[in-house]
């Protein structure tokens, strides 16, 4: 199985995995596993905003995939068979949905929930009760997905950056990579669970400030950047304002303070090193990645690798570094299956990854193809890296 960004797509690949649409008001299957791609799919994925999809990565697999795709239809046929002859045979009951078709409704669940609670054209006010009970269900589920897949959250990262970026995107994917910040940092379930909820939340403050600054395509002047540093506290107020202990003091202080930077030089209040609170340091790390990465109206994505070393590069000023360090060893930007671009000019598949997820071991396609390489432990390559995933022409069916 390879990971196929959608410009590279053509025309008879062969899904290995379902494709989901990633929208709050229509979260359903668009493709189902085993299909054999069209232009007018490949199109009508492009349109709904999808970013890759899972192919199925040799010959034996895509014969594979087409004998069950044709046993599904003989079976189909045989049932539809057997209803017109016994037509008053007892309903079948529907099939229990696999893991991931369950993985896919939380996360249309969720997308639903948080664009009504994040609702861009109204002022929140307080958190209903039942709106608080709907964040702690979808920070349940985002811990137990993630906790149960290591290579879910990869996956979902690239599906949710969507072009149609929006507050409530943002926040549930800083929830999806706290998640594991705070698993790699071995918090109990309680304090993991109150990480995820103020991510989910970390940026409700932003309904009361003026629509046009947010999503304003060009530098904001001092006066709108001074309404923007306002969010952190509005958000801590709305959660005040939703009743007594409906949040934990973790809760508000991952949304108070998760804008300080480790040097002091943040804001709301500019506090820094370890004053700074722990569920504020996690969500810094994870808001800043995610913003770097998603399309904004005012700048181009950046790559994985780019605002890696960015963050890197600001451990000890921006970043508190044990948290940084977690960070680095909790995401896998390059699950198996990622075609990658190598610093040297060549390119292949992602096989295996290692500590440093930023060097895994890679086999080469192309020419030497075949050939694998351990970015982590091989001396030879030392001075090679991943520079992105690969954007060159893909094989129909991947050798």
């Amino acid at each position: 199985m390879i990971i196929v960004p959608i410009d590279n797509l053509r025309e008879g690949m062969v899904l290995a995995k379902d494709v989901a649409s990633t929208s709050a008001t229509d979260y359903r299957t668009l493709l189902m596993r085993g299909t054999f791609l069209t232009t007018e799919m490949i199109a009508m994925l492009r349109a709904r905003g999808i970013k890759s999809v899972n192919i199925v990565g040799d010959r034996e697999a895509v014969m594979a995939e087409t004998a069950h795709h044709q046993e599904m239809v003989e079976q189909a046929e045989l049932i539809i068979e057997e209803e017109l002859e016994l037509p008053e045979e007892e309903p079948v009951a529907p099939a229990e949905p696999t893991p991931e078709e369950v993985k896919n409704q939380h996360i249309g669940h969720a997308l639903n929930e948080l664009n009504n609670i994040f609702d861009e054209n109204h002022e929140v006010k307080e958190l209903s009760q039942e709106a608080v009970q709907k964040v702690s269900h979808i920070a349940d589920d985002i811990i137990a997905d993630i906790s149960n897949d290591a290579t879910y959250l990869g996956n979902q990262m690239i599906a949710l950056q969507n072009y149609d970026d929006y507050t409530y995107k943002h926040c549930l994917r800083v929830a999806m990579l706290a998640t594991s910040v705070a698993a790699n940092l071995g918090l109990s379930r309680a304090d993991a669970k109150d990480v995820v909820t103020a991510a989910l939340l970390h940026d409700i403050g932003k309904s009361s400030i003026d629509h046009d600054i947010i999503i304003k395509p060009s530098k904001l002047t001092e006066s709108e950047f001074e309404e923007i540093k306002r969010h952190p506290y509005i958000g801590y107020n709305i959660l005040k304002n939703s009743g007594e202990k409906t949040f934990s003091p973790n809760v508000l202080s991952g949304v108070l303070f998760h804008h300080e930077k480790y040097d002091g030089s943040g804001y709301p209040t500019g506090i820094k090193d370890k004053d700074i609170p722990l569920i504020g340091r996690i969500i810094a790390v994870c808001d800043v990645f995610d913003a770097l990465t998603s399309n904004r109206p005012y700048r181009k994505p950046w790559s994985v690798a780019e605002a890696e070393e960015y963050i890197l590069g600001a451990s000890g000023s921006h970043f508190d570094f044990d948290i940084t360090s977690a960070f680095l060893r909790a995401f896998n930007p390059y699950p198996v299956g990622t075609m990658v671009s190598l610093s040297d000019g060549r390119h292949g598949i992602v096989i295996e990854t290692n500590q440093n997820v930023l060097r895994p071991t890679i086999r080469i396609q192309g020419e030497n193809s075949g050939e694998e390489i351990d970015l982590s432990s091989d001396f030879r390559f030392l001075s090679v890296m991943v520079t992105g995933i690969y954007g060159g022409q893909y094989p129909k069916f991947a050798e």
